[in-house]
């Protein structure tokens, strides 16, 4: 088995990012210098989330009463071009909100970097991964490469074995069983839709492929809607339909599908369209 470096191969969204790079021979990693490679999953510490934080840690009565000054929260810790973003087209108290209710993280692996974490729903962390957005556009920063990392790469976490889960899983606790999930695929599309449609409960993938029974078990008693990207139903509704004979209650639509937005375009793009 040979590894790749973090700039190198495709990205999990690649029906709308497109991003690959072929490896050059100098960016492999020969497993010969591999001693040893952990077979069972591999979770952080609670005390991961502190450490990436992006606000400071108050008790339950003063967060409720954080000042907002200026379109901004004045307890933000460090730069995060995310929530940046999310403060200028969003209401601030919301935002907050979302920021707590993902746990929203921050980190210097790129200036301005955002922490999504991946807690199960017994708050277990499998994973965080790390995302660098542009503070004005809100997209994905490309280029001269995709800026998508995990949080067991900045640490050097020895034979660590990343078992995901789905994003925001650890908020399922806070409905009842036969409630509606919305499932989409972006993580950033999950967090807006949290304070677009704060009503309804809503999860992210955070990759087409990362629509599997694997992961989508946590779900099986909850009635979910799902909505894949522009130019994914087909992929997604047949996973649907396989599972739905499996107990499972899940509904594709086609909102995304059927829309004039770009190819690989989620629900951010089609509220922001206006055709909405």
């Amino acid at each position: 088995m040979q590894y790749l470096n973090h700039i190198d191969g495709r990205c999990d969204r690649e029906s709308k990012c497109g991003y690959f790079k072929n490896p050059s021979k100098n960016c492999i990693v020969n497993n010969a210098s591999i001693n040893h490679v952990a077979t069972q999953p591999t979770f952080h510490k609670t005390t991961v989330l502190q450490q990436f934080s992006s606000i400071n840690q108050q008790d339950n009565n003063s967060r409720q009463q954080i000042n907002i000054v200026n379109n901004g929260i004045n307890n933000i810790k460090q730069q995060n071009n995310f929530i940046t973003y999310l403060l200028k087209h969003y209401d601030p108290t919301k935002v907050l909100q979302a920021i707590n209710k993902f746990q929203l993280g921050t980190t210097n692996y790129w200036n301005g970097a955002t922490v999504f974490w991946q807690i199960d729903s017994q708050n277990v962390i499998h994973g965080g991964k790390i995302m660098l957005y542009d503070r004005n556009t809100g997209k994905r920063v490309k280029k001269p490469y995709n800026r998508i990392s995990w949080i067991h790469k900045q640490m050097k976490l020895k034979d660590f074995v990343l078992q995901q889960c789905l994003f925001g899983l650890q908020n399922i606790n806070n409905i009842e069983k036969g409630n509606t999930i919305c499932l989409v695929e972006s993580e950033k599309t999950a967090v807006i839709m949290s304070i677009v449609e704060p009503k309804v409960l809503w999860l992210a993938t955070g990759s087409k492929s990362n629509f599997q029974k694997e992961l989508l078990n946590p779900l099986k008693e909850y009635n979910v809607i799902a909505y894949p990207d522009k130019t994914e139903f087909d992929k997604w509704n047949k996973v649907s339909k396989q599972l739905n004979l499996e107990g499972f209650h899940i509904q594709c639509s086609t909102i995304l599908e059927t829309s004039n937005i770009e190819d690989g375009g989620d629900l951010v793009d089609l509220i922001n369209s206006e055709q909405y």
